[in-house]
């Protein structure tokens, strides 16, 4: 079955990748799937993380859905807005939950909530209704648990996706999906990386220093310089961070790495990645949003079993608080390393990461510093780089069409690039081996590939109406004399919109089969001709020269050196060896069928086609097709004077 959307993932953090991610969603040609990990543990996020104390945290999911969600207009700006608007910052009584659920539920609410219930006054009653749900979820659980809670700047989205977590049984992922459903959002395009299992980010500085949550590792007054990260199974107390600060770098990570968290992969994660064309790897804040994603067991063996897919890894335009004093080449080694699990891993790199994609700010100048390049040639193989100026203007922010447009387009026009053939089936001499061929060529996979195929042939009869009905393509028989055939053929190609005939042989000598074979080589256009070459074959012409001159042997041998004999006259002529010049099975661009002097059943039709091509220097790619022996009274066989005319019309074709 021929596919028509672009299938990408995208491994993404909460707001850095937000160019690539719009541009994405937007192309109706794209199925997108936005792959976050949920450790972030900073100001209301980690308030909400510490309140549940079993769940990831919402923003970066939260901050996805909105941006998707305004760019697909899936949901109303009032909703969006809502959702991401923050609470004042003097709001500490315990009866905020239950306050912020009734001024949804009902527009109406306290001076201190007049933003809440202004958004929900703009809000229909079954949004209001759905939103006041999950916030009152989360409010029962605040009068149900005596942890505390800080409300203050706590954004609305947030304390939604705790009740959504609530209501779901405590399992993160569900949350996920239901909190994309409330903003319309379909199933499946944004993806927690891992199976929802809690766990936490922590790292160790160059200095061998603990950072220990993800609000310290992105700290911008810090500007850290991250030596590892770990994710682990529980967030350190102050006793037991203290106790772990007092250990050396080597003792620290050891106790650290004893520590790691039990996650595996989101298994529809898992599938989407199986079944991507494109797979993205974005810029961001690498240490907290991009680097621990990759750390998720299963996810590296996921990508690099897909070997179809194309690969990117976007490095970032400017420096970041985790990132002081790297460079692009830094970026991508410590990816790599994570992608292969720190080591641990022997996947080859090319099956992880087929292109890196590194910004050159040639001398542009910004008040954030760039990231630099890096030693370039460090990087074992240089078909992997990519480098050029992927900013848009001089914003800091990567211009999406120019990092996206090459490799989606390559996709998209190759998927929408339809080849329109006409097949001509000739010197059958019964309708039978018509049928048989048409039958071959339909199991050979013709309807599975981006051509549109109309077929003609010079049988004897009409082929039974019903079976043309169910064939699904149009077949016409050219009638009258082998000239005036010709000419009917030659008519419809000139008035058709047909980019390549295909002259296949049906005598039974060809399986049919080989038509979609040749057909399979047409699908981007960019081949003149697709030529089928029996020598490529070997038995198969060993056999037919054993069967047509087994009582003839001095015939065979001059047969034999006269077909070697005109390969090497096009070598010589014309710079290309043609393994198989008599060939009957090719397709040809209509263009240059139609500059052939003679009838396209002519003997010399061949001689004829090969120099038009050749002479222009056409791109032409031989293939093997099959070839069955044939008593010698049941076809056209080229005689020694067969081959002289040959000569002749190579060398008359030499001369434009």
């Amino acid at each position: 079955m021929r596919r028509s959307r672009l299938r990408v993932v995208l491994f993404s953090g909460g707001r850095g990748s937000g160019a690539l991610t719009a541009q994405l969603v937007s192309n109706p040609r794209i199925d997108l799937t936005v792959a976050i990990n949920g450790y972030d543990d900073g100001a209301s996020t980690g308030e909400v993380r510490r309140f549940l104390g079993d769940a990831l945290g919402p923003s970066d999911f939260r901050k996805n859905a909105s941006r998707l969600a305004r760019v697909l207009k899936t949901a109303p700006d009032p909703l969006i807005d809502l959702l991401d608007l923050r609470l004042p910052a003097d709001l500490h009584q315990r009866s905020t939950g239950d306050a912020v659920a009734d001024a949804v539920s009902t527009a109406i609410g306290p001076p201190e909530l007049q933003s809440v219930t202004g958004l929900a006054a703009a809000l229909t009653e079954t949004a209001r209704t759905s939103v006041a749900q999950r916030l009152a979820r989360f409010a029962r659980e605040l009068q149900e648990v005596a942890r505390p809670f800080a409300f203050a700047d706590s954004s609305v989205g947030n304390l939604v996706f705790a009740g959504a977590f609530l209501q779901s049984g405590r399992c993160f992922n569900d949350a996920v999906d239901d909190y994309c459903a409330l903003l319309g959002l379909p199933r499946g395009i944004i993806e927690n990386v891992t199976d929802g299992a809690d766990a936490h980010l922590v790292a160790i500085d160059a200095d061998g220093r603990l950072l220990g949550s993800e609000e310290e590792i992105v700290d911008a007054k810090r500007r850290n310089r991250i030596d590892d990260i770990y994710l682990l199974d529980g967030r350190p107390g102050r006793e037991d961070a203290d106790s772990l600060r007092a250990a050396g770098r080597d003792e620290l990570a050891r106790r650290l790495s004893a520590r790691t968290a039990r996650i595996g992969i989101n298994p529809r994660l898992a599938s989407a990645v199986a079944q991507a064309d494109l797979i993205v790897y974005a810029p961001g804040t690498q240490h907290s949003s991009l680097f621990p994603s990759y750390l998720t067991p299963g996810l590296s063996q996921a990508i690099a079993a897909n070997l179809k897919a194309i690969k990117l890894l976007v490095t970032n335009i400017q420096t970041d608080a985790e990132i002081t004093g790297s460079s692009a080449v830094d970026i991508i080694e410590r990816a790599v390393f994570y992608l292969k699990e720190k080591g641990r891993l022997s996947i080859p790199t090319p099956c992880l990461i087929t292109h890196y994609l590194v910004n050159d700010p040639q001398n542009a100048e910004s008040a954030t510093p760039y990231v630099p390049l890096g030693r370039l040639e460090s990087l074992e193989d240089p078909r992997l780089i990519r480098v050029g100026n992927y900013e848009e203007g001089v914003t800091g922010r990567h211009d999406a069409t120019k990092i996206l447009g090459p490799f989606v387009d390559a996709y998209v026009d190759r998927w929408s690039a339809v080849q329109r053939v006409a097949v001509y089936l000739h010197d059958a001499g019964s309708t039978t081996k018509i049928v048989q061929s048409i039958l071959e060529m339909v199991r050979g996979g013709i309807g599975d590939l981006p051509v549109e195929i109309a077929v003609f042939h010079d049988g004897p009869a009409a082929l039974e109406a019903s079976f043309v009905a169910s064939l699904g393509f149009p077949v016409t028989r050219l009638e009258g004399p082998v000239e005036q055939q010709d000419q009917q053929l030659r008519s419809v190609l000139h008035a058709g919109p047909f980019d390549y005939v295909i002259m296949f042989e049906s005598s039974g000598m060809y399986n049919g089969e080989d038509i979609a074979n040749l057909a399979s080589h047409l699908s981007l256009g960019r081949l003149d001709a697709v030529w089928g070459s029996r020598r490529l074959s070997v038995k198969d012409i060993h056999e037919s020269y054993r069967l047509k001159y087994r009582h003839r042997s001095v015939l065979g041998a001059i047969s034999y050196v006269g077909s070697h004999s005109l390969s090497l006259l096009y070598l010589a002529m014309y710079g290309r060896y043609v393994s198989d010049t008599l060939s009957a099975a090719r397709a040809v661009r209509t263009s240059d069928v139609l500059r052939v002097p003679c009838r396209l059943t002519d003997k010399l039709v061949n001689q004829h086609l090969l120099s038009v091509l050749l002479r222009r220097k056409a791109e032409m790619f031989e293939v093997p097709v099959q070839f069955f022996s044939i008593a010698p009274d049941q076809v056209r066989r080229t005689t020694p004077f067969d081959g002289l005319r040959a000569v002749g019309t190579v060398l008359r074709g030499r001369v434009p």
